[in-house]
């Protein structure tokens, strides 16, 4: 058995509604999302579709942020409007600006609103960058400082230009191999190719990579951590002796089975 941890704990943003869309325009919407999120093998963000409040129709940005502050919300949201026919790109919206910002010059005043329209596709990935401060939503709006109140967004944000569906074919997957699925290698032309130096490295078998989702390629190899895992069903399985832990990648061909959206979500 090949076990292939599933996707947990994947954060949730909620994104408001605040345009009439056709049933074709949502499923175009959620499709372009699911492609830039890898959402049916390695999901990175998830989205609650929701209908606004009646008060936040026809507001600002910044009202809305400032009620949903009042509300205990203080992640950040999406504001779909009509961007997303127009541009193809929703609304990220952060946070206000804080003392030290302004105080470094880089915001006017602490009601300078950080927010920025991110291609649809890009949106999970930025989002995962700025959580990890790989970057930051300030760096990606490229704007002259100090910014202005109500500043102006030059280009929607694109992920630098970053092909979405080809990233998608570089996703790591982390998998535990039982023994017989998987083979080992010495050979030291192989081994070059890895720095530090391993003693072997492995993959799994070709016609087990096929069968399972993910691309045979070589890999470090290790004992696994784990001495259970836990299946979809909630049971648990002893991971036996000769097992072993690689790294392959996920193959975005493979038939998934469909991504499910959260049941709150429209």
């Amino acid at each position: 058995m090949v076990y292939i941890p599933p996707v947990e704990n994947v954060d949730r943003l909620i994104a408001y509604l605040m345009t009439d869309l056709s049933n074709n325009q949502l499923k175009s919407f959620k499709k372009k999302f699911e492609l830039g999120s890898c959402a049916p093998f390695a999901t990175m963000l998830e989205l609650v579709i929701k209908k606004p409040p009646k008060d936040y129709i026809g507001k600002s940005h910044a009202y809305i942020r400032r009620e949903e502050e009042k509300a205990g919300r203080d992640d950040a949201f999406i504001i779909i409007d009509e961007q997303v026919i127009k541009k193809d790109a929703v609304w990220y919206v952060e946070r206000f600006a804080e003392k030290d910002e302004v105080d470094d010059g880089e915001a006017v005043s602490t009601n300078v609103l950080w927010e920025g329209l991110i291609k649809t596709e890009c949106l999970a990935l930025s989002y995962v960058n700025y959580s990890i401060a790989n970057m930051t939503l300030v760096e990606d709006l490229e704007l002259d400082m100090p910014a202005p109140e109500n500043y102006v967004q030059d280009a929607v944000i694109e992920c630098g230009g970053l092909d979405m569906k080809e990233f998608s074919y570089d996703q790591p997957a982390f998998i535990i191999a039982w023994p017989g699925e998987f083979e080992e290698t010495t050979d030291p032309d192989i081994l070059s190719n890895f720095a530090p130096d391993p003693d072997r490295v492995g993959r799994l078998k070709e016609d087990v990579a096929k069968a399972v989702g993910v691309k045979s390629e070589w890999s470090f190899i290790s004992d696994p951590d784990e001495k259970r895992v836990k299946m979809p069903d909630g049971s648990t399985k002893k991971v036996p002796k000769g097992s072993v832990s690689l790294q392959q990648k996920f193959d975005p061909e493979f038939p998934w089975p469909p991504y499910k959206w959260p049941e709150e979500s429209l």
